[in-house]
């Protein structure tokens, strides 16, 4: 009996633990924009309120995020007119890299954009278990956290996720 409550305790704890740490975390990283301003995840949710949020976490020097690319230009086409937004963050550590290679990839003026060196995002990369690029998360209308582990845009089954999620009111 007295393990049973020091595991529901210590059960207790950690998810309050988390529950500070995941505002935490999401209040201290800041991602810069493609205009040099700096927003928090959570104000990002809030700017796309009422959409959903296809994050794709990528970098210049990563050959398969880069091939994902004209998939998700695709994938964006095939929603165009739709509740959704299409985020891209990018682990660079060299703005300038991050914005030849946006150019290179036909992506600086689709969807929006944000940098923060991967050294400086580590804790956050950590909490979501974001371990490699690419990586994709959907955020919900609501701003919740739908798939935090989502297909890639080349994958046929997103595009059918995507569309469920915005079927949602």
């Amino acid at each position: 009996m007295r393990y049973l409550f020091f595991a529901l305790l210590m059960t207790f704890t950690s998810l309050t633990y988390a529950q500070k740490s995941f505002k935490k975390v999401i209040e201290e990283n800041k991602f810069t924009s493609l205009e040099g301003k700096e927003f928090t995840f959570t104000e990002i949710f809030k700017a796309n309120k009422g959409k959903v949020i296809y994050i794709d976490f990528w970098a210049s020097w990563c050959g398969p995020c880069r091939q994902e690319m004209p998939a998700s230009l695709q994938l964006r086409q095939n929603l165009a007119g739709e509740d959704i937004v299409f985020v891209y963050i990018s682990i660079d550590k060299n703005e300038a890299a991050w914005k030849r290679s946006m150019s290179n990839l036909k992506i600086s003026d689709k969807g929006q954009h944000y940098r923060r060196n991967q050294e400086e995002m580590v804790e956050f990369l950590k909490f979501f278990y974001i371990y490699s690029i690419p990586h994709y998360m959907i955020i919900g209308k609501e701003g919740q956290i739908a798939n935090n582990d989502a297909l890639p845009p080349s994958n046929v089954k997103l595009e059918r996720q995507l569309r469920k999620l915005l079927k949602v009111k």
